[in-house]
């Protein structure tokens, strides 16, 4: 059977998966081995002052993050640690850190590099 939405609750059922981007394929596999690809967990900041936060983490912790919809969002693969270190470097600089699993969101972002609903990359 072959299903086709743009739900990620739907896509996380499948037993293969297959993610298009302006018409081409960019992810192919389970959701499982998909999300695997981003190694560890996703970490969330939002800031009132996000582009001095990324130039921080870039300059002091050697990190590569994203600035997207006006949100940070770094891969790492010690979450726990990273949020406490995180917390620390940033103090008062950062409004909220949310640390989750990677999801099918995530693939796709670091699979196009924009999110699911914009139409250019960031």
């Amino acid at each position: 059977m072959l299903l086709t939405t743009h739900l990620m609750e739907e896509a996380e059922k499948c037993d293969r998966l297959a993610i298009l981007s302006h018409g081409k394929l960019v992810a192919l596999g389970s959701p499982g081995e998909l999300k695997k690809e981003i190694g560890g967990e996703v970490v969330t900041l939002q800031s009132e002052s996000p582009e001095r936060v990324v130039e921080i983490l870039r300059t002091e912790m050697s990190l590569e993050p994203r600035l997207l919809d006006g949100k940070i969002r770094i891969e790492v693969t010690d979450g726990p640690r990273f949020v406490s270190r995180c917390a620390e470097a940033l103090e008062g600089l950062v409004d909220s850190i949310t640390l989750g699993k990677p999801t099918l969101e995530d693939v796709f972002l670091k699979r196009t590099g924009h999110l699911f609903w914009e139409e250019e990359e960031s």
